[in-house]
Parts: C-alpha cells; sequence; structure tokens
C-alpha cells in the first residue's frame, strides 16, 4: 500500500485482536519450541483491520493448520494509523512479533536497524520467484537488490470509482486523456454534483492524483531516482509542480466536496453513498465498501496525459509482504515460511482475490468468483504499468506531502510554495535515511 494505503484508514473496525489456535485444543498457549514438543506459536500482525480481510485471514490460517496442527498463529492486526508506531515500538523493546506485513517505508524502517531476516536463500530455494507474476518480489525489495527480506501476495492498484448512473444521466463515458478527464469535471460541477471526493484532511485522493499525473508527465528513470533517494531532476521537479498546479485548480473550481471535515477519509464511503459524487480515486482494497453502498459503480485507470503517450503508469506498487523477524530459532523460521508459502496455494489465493485483492501469485482466477466491480477494477488496469506510492520515497514524506495539500486548501501556499517545502523536506528526510 504502502506506501500508505487508505483501505487500512476505512477499515470497518479499529484495532482487533484476533487469536487463533491450529487443529487440536492441546496446542493452546503452548510457546515452547525448545521442549521438543513440537509445537509452536507464531506471532503476525498487520494493518489488515478491516472485517472483510479478516476473515479471509481467519480461513487462511485453517488451511495452514491443516498441514501444520501443532502450530498456533496469534494474528493481531492494528489500524493503519498506527500500525508503523506499533511496529516500531515492538521491534525496539525486542517484542517484535515473528511475521509482520510490511510496506517499503516499514520494511526499510526494520531491515535498516537489523529486525528483518534476511531470507533470499529461501526465497530461491522454495521457488517463489517463480510463483510470483514476474517483478513483484524484487519490486517490493527494490532497495535491497539482490537480497529479499520480504515476499508480496498483492498489488495496491489506485483507480477511479464513478457513479453510473451520473455518468449516464450526463452522456459522460470514462475518460482517456486528462483533456477528457478535466471536460467531465467541469460537466458534472455545472449539473450539481460533487465531481470528485477528497476525505477531508486526509488528502489521499489528491495526492494520488499528483503521483498518477506525475507518472505520466516525467521520465520513470527519473521518478526511481526520487524514490530511490538519488535527487531531483528538472524534469521531476517540472513534473511535481504540475501535478501540484492542476490539483490547486480543481480545488479552486469546486471540483471537491466543500463542506467535507473529515480527518481521516472514512467519511468517503458515506459520502459516496448518498449518490452525489461522481468520482473518488481508492485502492482496489475499497471495493467491498463502495459495493456496499447500493450505488451502480464502475471503474476506470486514472487517466494518461494525452492521446500520443506511449506508456500508462497508474499508481499501483505490491500491497506490501510477509517479512521475518531475524530472531525466530530455526524451528520457527521453518514454520513462519510455510506460513508465507499457504499464500502461495492456489486455495489461498482464489480466497483473496474474491476478497477483493490483485494477487501477485500465478494462479488460475478462471473459475473465481467475483463480483461486477471487482472485474472492472481488474479491467480497467490491463495493459497500465505499476508505479511507486511516491510518499514512502522516504520516511516522513507523506506527512510533508500532505501538510502542504492542507495548505493548498486554505490558500495558505502556492503550488510552487508547496514544491519548494516538500523538495526541501525531501532532502533533509533522505539525509536522515542514509545516515540510519
Amino acid at each position: 500500500m504502502s506506501k500508505v494505503k487508505a483501505s487500512l484508514l476505512i477499515g470497518l473496525l479499529s484495532v482487533m485482536l484476533v487469536s487463533l489456535v491450529g487443529c487440536g485444543s492441546n496446542n493452546a498457549g503452548s510457546t515452547d519450541t525448545s521442549s521438543g514438543s513440537g509445537k509452536i506459536t507464531l506471532t503476525v500482525t498487520s494493518s489488515m483491520t478491516d472485517e472483510a480481510r479478516i476473515n479471509i485471514m481467519n480461513e487462511t490460517i485453517k488451511i495452514f493448520n491443516q498441514t501444520h496442527p501443532d502450530v498456533t498463529i496469534e494474528y493481531s492486526p492494528s489500524a493503519w494509523s498506527e500500525y508503523a508506531q506499533n511496529l516500531k515500538l515492538s521491534f525496539s523493546s525486542d517484542a517484535g512479533q515473528d511475521i509482520v506485513y510490511v510496506d517499503d517505508t516499514m520494511q526499510q524502517m526494520l531491515q535498516k536497524n537489523n529486525y528483518l531476516m534476511d531470507i533470499t536463500g529461501d526465497v530461491k530455494s522454495r521457488g517463489w520467484i517463480d510463483k510470483e507474476v514476474d517483478g513483484a518480489i524484487d519490486f517490493q525489495n527494490a532497495r535491497t537488490p539482490g537480497k529479499y527480506y520480504s515476499v508480496p501476495f498483492a498489488t495496491a492498484p489506485v483507480v477511479v470509482y464513478y457513479n453510473k448512473d451520473i455518468f449516464s444521466k450526463l452522456n459522460l463515458t470514462p475518460p482517456k486523456t486528462m483533456d477528457e478527464f478535466n471536460a467531465i469535471l467541469a460537466k458534472v460541477k455545472e449539473a450539481g454534483y460533487v465531481p470528485m471526493e477528497n476525505g477531508g484532511m486526509s488528502n489521499m485522493p489528491k495526492m494520488w492524483s499528483v503521483f498518477h499525473m506525475l507518472y505520466n508527465q516525467a521520465p520513470m528513470d527519473d521518478v526511481k531516482q526520487f524514490y530511490f533517494q538519488k535527487g531531483i531532476t528538472p524534469e521531476f521537479e517540472k513534473a511535481f509542480t504540475s501535478a501540484l498546479n492542476q490539483v490547486n485548480e480543481w480545488e479552486r473550481s469546486g471540483y471537491y466536496r466543500q463542506e467535507d471535515a473529515s480527518i481521516d477519509g472514512s467519511a468517503v464511503p458515506s459520502y459516496y453513498a448518498k449518490g452525489q459524487s461522481a468520482m473518488v480515486l481508492g485502492g482496489n482494497w475499497d471495493i467491498p465498501n463502495y459495493e456496499g453502498t447500493n450505488v451502480p459503480t464502475g471503474a476506470f485507470a486514472f487517466p494518461k496525459q494525452d492521446a500520443s503517450s506511449k506508456t500508462h503508469a497508474i499508481v499501483n506498487a505490491t500491497d506490501g509482504g510477509w517479512a521475518l523477524n531475524t530472531n525466530l530459532s530455526a524451528e520457527k523460521k521453518q514454520a513462519a515460511l510455510d506460513f508465507i508459502d499457504t499464500f502461495m496455494n492456489p486455495d489461498v489465493v482464489k480466497l483473496w482475490y474474491e476478497g477483493g485483492t490483485t494477487p501477485t501469485i500465478k494462479a488460475d482466477m478462471s473459475g473465481a468468483q467475483a463480483s461486477d466491480l471487482k472485474k472492472e477494477v481488474d479491467q480497467a488496469i490491463q495493459g497500465t504499468q505499476m508505479g511507486f506510492f511516491l510518499d514512502n520515497a522516504v520516511p516522513g514524506l507523506f506527512d510533508i506531502v500532505n501538510k502542504q495539500l492542507q495548505l493548498m486548501s486554505f490558500q495558505k501556499t502556492t503550488p510552487e510554495g508547496a514544491w519548494a517545502e516538500i523538495k526541501q523536506e525531501y532532502e533533509k528526510l533522505s539525509v536522515a535515511a542514509q545516515g540510519q
């Protein structure tokens, strides 16, 4: 996600503790891995706190326990807003979980402090690279080329969800270019609808809009240079400023909900459910939220720059990856690796696919049941290229970009001023990150 992923801000549940015990009641409460009893307890955490994914996780653990009846999985997720801090605190106090789900920023933080296990040899010996779609594991471990610290099982594409009734009434079709997109925004506003939802102070849709536009205006090599803390090229700076200007123009034109006072974006599905919102940017993890609104909803990829564009990149990175605590015993390590391997079981892939995820695991999903919206999201991203969640370029950057978007909303800064602050803080944060 993480890339910072809004899914996790809109979870239906707050922090939950789910303790799942392997088959056989005599496993309960046993954490002894040295007595020869063969019983193991693995602690697992992620930021997947929404009810749908907790249910899928429960089913996944049941499948794992079919072949590992003496392994107890204690799954304790925490909300995205707290997750990174919880990981930092738990590992720094020697209480880190055995298996953790990390996005790029979190993986950087833990790996640089030697909290994560290098599982390169295991990834290769278990054939996981061949089981994953091309490049997925390398993308997840892009900052440590040749070494693997985590293994993904899903990607996190951000698409534009749209109200089909509004589009039909106004005789609109999903746009292919930015000019078409802007024309739709103007027409929707003129008709009295809310063109786009943003989520109050969270600004996730605005941020993703900036990233989408940047991908289609700046060379990908320049984007990678920024992402890997190698500096900022003039072309990248020009594209980022241009994207901020476009978002600012949308704000000034009244294309976002004016009375939105929500803080964390959790109100977006509720606003959308009223049937007065034409569009909202969201991840594939939002599919259940929009299916539950009873608003006829479709999806399309954020449009490319113009008809002549040869590439079409969208915000779509690996959602995160399973990583292991570096202090695991050999016995626990093998059980933990087997747990990761369970996510490559076709039956498990099917569970997550039908629950709304876009798997990185190669598996035949032709017989899987999927909603119309799920199918539409998958179809929408066909032919697009993967793009980073750029706020993950350096720890702390999300807060900087979000703050500047807020100041732009309040007309306390200009897009150029916002970029100047983002650039300055990026350079400071990059130095700090490289010095860790």
